[in-house]
């Protein structure tokens, strides 16, 4: 039974690797602040009460700045694993870091806010604060689209930047489907009205 148990436990297959890269999530005064590079290119920006409903801006980011920033992941890896060893420091809130940059196990450190930063965890945040303010600088006021009935023709932009034309609308058991192009080759795909409406951040009129 024991070496069976062993055999098993040897061929267990290992975990995927997570989906992003870098993530940092900030929580104080009971709010929160969630920031994650993924890595087909997503940047996602979350922000909002600690238990509430929160606020999400996404961009894709070119191969270039997704490759700098990855650069600095990697690089600062290692001064990450020993701020892991800081002391706790007096007063509210905590910054978590989670890394995995690709050939490496994932890391994730948490330590106060008022935590001393080393010189590879001070790259890795300034690197993170641009990231986050082009997002919340480039993502501009959202569109009231939860009354938006599409008709075809419509075009509308996404929350990830893309831009689809309603191309036909569908009614599929209890609930309405729209079939629509992304950008402007044949790459079409069907979503729900409610959900296109949810991801849609304004309509392009003409």
């Amino acid at each position: 039974m024991i070496l069976l148990l062993a055999v098993l436990l040897a061929v267990e297959p290992a975990a995927p690797p997570p989906s992003y890269v870098v993530e940092r999530v900030v929580s104080a005064g009971g709010q929160t602040r969630r920031l994650s590079l993924f890595r087909d290119g997503a940047a996602v920006l979350s922000t909002g009460p600690e238990h509430g409903e929160k606020r999400v801006l996404r961009q894709t980011l070119g191969a270039v700045e997704q490759g700098v920033i990855a650069q600095v992941v990697a690089e600062c890896y290692p001064d990450v694993a020993r701020f892991a060893t800081v002391g706790e420091a007096p007063g509210a809130g905590t910054v978590e870091l989670r890394l995995a940059p690709p050939g490496r196990p994932a890391l994730d450190v948490v330590v106060p806010l008022t935590a001393a930063r080393t010189l590879g965890v001070a790259r890795l945040v300034q690197a993170l604060d641009n990231l986050e303010a082009r997002l919340a600088r480039e993502t501009r006021a959202r569109e009231d689209l939860s009354a938006w009935e599409p008709a075809v023709g419509e075009r509308a932009e996404l929350e990830d930047g893309r831009v689809v034309e309603v191309v036909e609308l569908l009614d599929a058991d209890d609930k309405r489907l729209v079939l629509v192009r992304v950008g402007d080759g044949p790459s079409t795909v069907f979503m729900p009205e409610a959900e296109l409406r949810r991801v849609a951040v304004r309509r392009i009129r003409p």
